[in-house]
């Protein structure tokens, strides 16, 4: 009888793990979270705060410049695969501001994280994540593409790649 008994915890087990490995996998192609609550087509919220560099960014101050937001932590794995895409994307595309917003995040994690991805757009500190509530955002990553006329036209939930972006930016030039 011991011997089912022991089977029966190793199935289990293994059970265990291939639900575990599941989990992380989801969080993996989703991200950090759920979903964004944010819907396109509506005015954007208004961003404002300190960045890392020790000034303030008021989103007031692009208007009339295609945006684009990205929210993330150092924390999240998902945020860090898309890091690199992101920083392509910005180099490529002089003529879009990309703000980046570190949401639930230490400064030193934050800083080592931009440090780490030669990050030189600004990057906007979400301490608390008042700044992501007030967007909407459930999960990151998440970016949003707002047009000339402060509209979001459209948004990215989860880890994405420079084309990915690509395709979003003909919506808000």
């Amino acid at each position: 009888m011991s011997g089912y008994r022991s089977g029966a915890r190793g199935a289990a087990a293994t059970v265990g793990a291939a639900a575990i490995v599941l989990v992380l996998a989801a969080l993996a192609v989703v991200g950090c979270g759920s979903s964004a609550g944010a819907s396109s087509g509506g005015s954007a919220q208004t961003l404002t705060g300190s960045t890392l560099k020790g000034g303030t960014f008021d989103l007031a101050t692009v208007k009339g410049k295609p945006t684009v937001i990205n929210f993330f932590a150092s924390w999240c794995g998902p945020c860090n695969q898309e890091a690199p895409e992101v920083v392509a994307f910005a180099k490529a595309h002089p003529d879009v501001q990309v703000v980046g917003v570190a949401t639930n995040d230490k400064p030193f994690d934050s800083q080592s994280f931009v440090s780490k991805y030669g990050i030189t757009y600004p990057v906007v500190m979400d301490l608390d994540g008042s700044i992501g509530n007030a967007w909407g955002v459930t999960g990151i990553p998440t970016t949003f593409f707002i047009d000339s006329s402060a509209n979001v036209q459209a948004s990215i939930v989860g880890a994405s790649t420079q084309a990915q972006f690509e395709d979003k930016l003909k919506s808000i030039q």
